[in-house]
């Protein structure tokens, strides 16, 4: 039997044009659509309240920025903002800026701050699946406050599937309600 002429041909561009879909297939996959998606814990509704610190004063010559006039004026705000939302935890980096813009909240509340090390700021994805881990788990059904920094407060909004702009404007308050079943409801607010 003698084998069709083209054949071969045929089957080559064939297995070539597999090997182009699987390859460009490959390299159209991000991190992102491999991240995963975060539920609150079965039969539970975590809120998640991202913002950035108030104002940092790049002028200062201090080492650890402080506050600007603006920012401490924010800090002092925020009690009267998310305090009556049943705020169980409050994490912040341990930047002055930060420590200074969640601890009014903390002393309106009674709640101690849980401060992460600046050295975990670096990789700011690791440090943002991390806090969310350690917020759905830690806290589940609770509301926890994060006062980071521009990029791991990008990164968290947008692990939460945040739409639009994250909060990363000096008096942006982003509450993200997740429940278990349903994508998160995210409440804009400025303080």
């Amino acid at each position: 039997m003698e084998p069709i002429k083209g054949f071969r041909t045929v089957s080559g561009v064939a297995v070539l044009c597999l090997v182009l879909t699987l390859l460009v297939g490959c390299a159209t996959t991000s991190e992102d659509e491999t991240s995963p998606t975060y539920q609150s814990p079965p039969g539970t509704k975590t809120t998640i309240i991202l913002l950035r610190h108030g104002g940092r004063d790049i002028y200062s010559a201090e080492a650890d920025d402080p506050l600007t006039w603006q920012g401490k004026r924010r800090a002092q705000h925020l009690p009267e903002v998310i305090g009556d939302m049943g705020v169980s935890a409050i994490y912040c980096t341990n930047l002055r800026r930060n420590r200074d813009t969640a601890q009014p909240l903390a002393d309106h509340l009674g709640l101690k701050l849980n401060l992460i090390s600046q050295s975990r700021l670096y990789d700011y994805k690791k440090l943002s699946r991390d806090l969310l881990d350690e917020f759905f788990t830690k806290h589940a059904g609770g509301v926890v406050v994060w006062v980071g920094n521009i990029r791991n407060v990008e990164e968290m909004y947008k692990l939460l599937d945040g739409t639009g702009s994250p909060p990363t404007k000096y008096g942006d308050v982003f509450i993200v309600v997740v429940p278990d079943v349903r994508p998160p409801r995210i409440k804009k607010m400025t303080y």
